[in-house]
């Protein structure tokens, strides 16, 4: 027997084979038809069936025994095999049990005898595409068995890149989300929800998916910090029922008790029918948060060293240079009236310079170090405002409101120090109201005026209300600005306050 060449093959120099004379083909070129392989010990038959494939298209080499087509096999990768089962040398069987040992499997098509049938679909469990039975009709039904065969073969291939494509994607999406700190869900609103985690909300959260249910009490529970906890079910709960989704931004506790800042992202879609899901994602903002703070910080600590060295600066030169006037004064007074009043004319603008100055030291550096300081700097503020811009500016606190912590009254003096300016310069009032009160862990500051009212869509260029909620979201807090009946404007701010440490016990 003899390996025979197809079309684009060349016949190389004898080789000796497990006794048969062996000629090598050459790899068909790339942009050749699909090659399909031939082993039969039927010489004639192979002949045939290559005489049929290629009249249909196909390029063929055949081999007349299992040991030559292992050798060919060795070389060569064709599209698809077609492997006669009773090969006298060997088995087809064995000779695709030989390809898997040596990872060269190949697509295959067994052709069997009349009465092998069973043997046929045996194989067909081991992975054949197909098989065919030497009939009177064999010939006939090769091409199109064939054809068949390539085109399951084509679809796979395809779908195996397509699922390749897929698992980088997803690889590569999974490690973009998790440089990002960004997580996705996908919640379906079904009894009970039927939810999808990516691994970094999973990573944002500190918890394993088994343990995490989300929209449930435990969920709100466990995971939402305990102020923001009323503020996150209502904004839920509101984007679902008006299916508008939601942004906002909210704090979790991990499991071992740190605190993250979480910007959530979610819109509610139709999932076929009138079953709804949550889309959304979850993108972690603890180190933004940070890094502004810091920003925030090292401002405030620059205008609190320039509000000082305005006061212990400047002021003081300006006290000199007002009392050598009114000395000046007084010394001209028994020389020039003229000169002497020019003299308290100096005098009297260097004292309105240095009043304005202090104002400005005290707004640069509002609230000084003490529990009480905050009452002190919103009682200033408004006797600041009722002198320099003529309004009625008054600030009211029924009861002592201590706020401990620096940085929470600093912010909570430039949210209404902002909603004053914009009353005045927006909102044209006549009259101002500040409020200030407490109750259990609570501060609550309002700003409420008597102007023209905030218009019903907030302009965008606007950067004052973003100023406060970006305050109030610094603080843990949270700003709400409403539009009078009639007019005028109310904001709102309502911020937790942690309880300070005893007198018994050291500062941390």
């Amino acid at each position: 027997m003899e390996l025979c060449a197809g079309e684009g093959e060349e016949e190389l120099p004898n080789r000796k084979q497990t006794g048969y004379e062996l000629r090598v083909p050459v790899r068909p070129p790339e942009s050749s038809p699909t090659t399909v392989f031939v082993v039969d010990d039927d010489l004639g038959l192979a002949r045939l069936i290559e005489r049929t494939l290629k009249r249909a298209g196909h390029s063929t080499a055949s081999a007349s025994s299992g040991a030559d087509a292992l050798v060919w096999l060795g070389q060569h990768r064709p599209k698809l095999l077609l492997l006669d089962l009773k090969l006298q040398d060997l088995e087809g069987r064995e000779l695709i049990n030989q390809l898997e040992a040596a990872e060269r499997t190949v697509p295959f098509i067994v052709i069997t005898g009349q009465g092998d049938e069973r043997v046929a679909v045996e194989m067909m469990k081991r992975g054949a595409l197909d098989y065919l039975v030497k009939d009177a009709q064999f010939l006939d039904l090769v091409p199109a068995v064939v054809q068949r065969a390539l085109a399951q073969i084509e679809r796979e291939h395809r779908l195996a890149a397509t699922e390749e494509a897929l698992r980088r994607s997803e690889a590569l999406l999974a490690r973009a989300q998790h440089i990002a700190n960004l997580g996705g869900y996908d919640i379906e609103l079904t009894s009970p929800p039927k939810v999808s985690w990516s691994d970094e909300v999973l990573h944002i959260l500190g918890v394993q998916p088994e343990i995490l249910e989300p929209l449930s009490d435990e969920f709100f529970s466990l995971h939402v910090h305990p102020d923001d906890r009323a503020r996150v079910r209502a904004t839920i709960a509101e984007g679902i029922q008006h299916a508008h989704g939601w942004k906002f931004e909210y704090r979790i506790v991990r499991p071992d008790g740190e605190v993250r800042h979480i910007l959530s992202s979610s819109e509610v879609v139709l999932n076929g029918g009138p079953t709804r899901k949550i889309v959304g994602t979850m993108l972690d903002i603890t180190e933004r948060r940070r890094l502004e703070q810091e920003v925030l910080n090292i401002s405030e600590q620059e205008q609190r060293r320039i509000g000082q060295d305005l006061h212990d600066g400047i002021c003081q030169q300006l006290a000199g240079i007002e009392l050598m006037s009114q000395v000046l004064e007084q010394a001209l007074a028994r020389k020039s009236k003229k000169h002497s009043a020019q003299a308290g004319q100096i005098a009297a603008h260097v004292r309105e310079a240095i009043t304005q100055t202090r104002m400005l030291a005290h707004g640069l550096c509002p609230v000084v170090l003490e529990s009480e300081g905050l009452m002190s700097a919103l009682q200033e503020l408004a006797h600041a405002t009722t002198k320099m811009f003529g309004v009625n500016c008054s600030f009211r606190c029924d009861h002592a409101v201590q706020v401990h912590d620096n940085t929470t009254a600093t912010h909570l003096y430039r949210i209404a120090q902002e909603a004053v300016s914009n009353a005045i310069k927006h909102g044209r009032a006549t009259r101002i109201e500040i409020g200030l009160a407490a109750q259990s862990n609570r501060v609550f500051l309002a700003v409420k005026d008597n102007g023209v009212g905030i218009p019903a869509t907030p302009p965008r260029t606007g950067a004052g209300l973003r100023i406060m909620q970006y305050r109030a979201g610094m603080i843990g807090g949270s700003v709400v600005v409403q539009r009078g009946e009639q007019h005028g404007t109310t904001v709102a701010c309502s911020v937790h306050q942690s309880t300070p440490p005893s007198r018994n016990q050291p500062t941390p």
